[in-house]
Protein backbone atom coordinates (compact mmCIF):
# COMPACT_ATOMS: atom_id res chain seq x y z
CA UNK A 1 0.00 0.00 0.00
CA UNK A 2 2.70 2.52 0.74
CA UNK A 3 4.04 2.32 -2.88
CA UNK A 4 0.49 3.43 -4.24
CA UNK A 5 0.67 6.36 -1.31
CA UNK A 6 4.02 7.15 -3.02
CA UNK A 7 3.03 7.35 -6.03
CA UNK A 8 -0.11 9.56 -5.20
CA UNK A 9 2.12 11.64 -3.63
CA UNK A 10 4.10 11.92 -6.56
CA UNK A 11 1.46 12.77 -8.85
CA UNK A 12 -0.28 15.88 -6.36
CA UNK A 13 3.83 17.09 -6.70
CA UNK A 14 3.55 16.84 -10.63
CA UNK A 15 -0.35 18.85 -10.83
CA UNK A 16 1.13 21.27 -8.26
CA UNK A 17 4.19 21.65 -10.51
CA UNK A 18 1.82 21.86 -13.94
CA UNK A 19 -0.64 24.42 -11.77
CA UNK A 20 2.54 26.28 -11.25
CA UNK A 21 3.58 26.45 -14.61
CA UNK A 22 0.58 27.36 -15.92
CA UNK A 23 0.45 23.84 -17.64
CA UNK A 24 -2.82 22.63 -15.54
CA UNK A 25 -4.56 23.30 -18.59
CA UNK A 26 -3.70 20.75 -20.91
CA UNK A 27 -4.77 17.80 -21.46
CA UNK A 28 -2.25 14.43 -20.41
CA UNK A 29 -1.49 13.76 -23.72
CA UNK A 30 -0.56 17.24 -24.40
CA UNK A 31 1.44 17.54 -21.35
CA UNK A 32 3.24 14.41 -22.46
CA UNK A 33 4.22 15.46 -25.58
CA UNK A 34 5.54 19.00 -24.03
CA UNK A 35 7.73 16.84 -21.40
CA UNK A 36 9.14 14.36 -24.22
CA UNK A 37 9.88 17.76 -26.55
CA UNK A 38 11.34 19.54 -23.59
CA UNK A 39 13.69 16.41 -22.89
CA UNK A 40 14.79 15.59 -26.09
CA UNK A 41 16.91 17.71 -28.89
CA UNK A 42 15.89 17.37 -32.46
CA UNK A 43 12.38 15.84 -31.03
CA UNK A 44 9.74 15.35 -33.92
CA UNK A 45 6.61 13.91 -34.48
CA UNK A 46 7.93 11.00 -35.62
CA UNK A 47 10.39 10.75 -32.45
CA UNK A 48 7.23 11.14 -30.62
CA UNK A 49 5.80 8.40 -31.80
CA UNK A 50 8.71 5.64 -31.78
CA UNK A 51 9.39 6.39 -28.18
CA UNK A 52 7.20 3.24 -26.22
CA UNK A 53 5.28 6.15 -24.33
CA UNK A 54 3.03 6.99 -26.94
CA UNK A 55 2.40 3.60 -28.45
CA UNK A 56 -1.22 3.71 -26.19
CA UNK A 57 -1.80 6.64 -28.49
CA UNK A 58 -2.59 7.64 -31.88
CA UNK A 59 -0.39 9.15 -34.48
CA UNK A 60 -3.36 11.90 -34.82
CA UNK A 61 -3.94 12.24 -31.04
CA UNK A 62 -0.03 13.02 -31.10
CA UNK A 63 -0.83 15.69 -33.86
CA UNK A 64 -3.40 17.23 -32.21
CA UNK A 65 -1.39 17.87 -29.29
CA UNK A 66 1.42 19.36 -31.23
CA UNK A 67 -0.97 21.49 -32.85
CA UNK A 68 -2.53 22.71 -29.48
CA UNK A 69 0.87 23.36 -28.23
CA UNK A 70 2.10 25.41 -31.36
CA UNK A 71 -1.60 27.22 -31.52
CA UNK A 72 -0.63 28.09 -27.82
CA UNK A 73 2.77 29.19 -28.37
CA UNK A 74 4.36 26.79 -26.23
CA UNK A 75 6.31 25.21 -28.67
CA UNK A 76 7.64 26.23 -32.02
CA UNK A 77 8.20 24.13 -34.98
CA UNK A 78 11.09 24.92 -37.09
CA UNK A 79 12.52 23.01 -40.47
CA UNK A 80 15.30 20.35 -39.86
CA UNK A 81 18.49 21.13 -41.38
CA UNK A 82 19.29 17.53 -41.57
CA UNK A 83 15.74 16.04 -43.30
CA UNK A 84 13.76 19.29 -45.06
CA UNK A 85 10.44 16.99 -44.19
CA UNK A 86 11.28 17.18 -40.95
CA UNK A 87 9.97 19.95 -38.46
CA UNK A 88 12.23 20.12 -35.33
CA UNK A 89 9.83 20.66 -32.11
CA UNK A 90 11.28 22.74 -29.07
CA UNK A 91 10.12 24.66 -26.00
CA UNK A 92 9.66 28.20 -26.27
Amino acid sequence: MSALRKLFELRRSLDAYETEMGFDQLSEVEKSVLAFIASKKDANITAITKDSYFAKFSLSTIKRAVGVLLAENIIEAKQSNNDKRSMILTVR
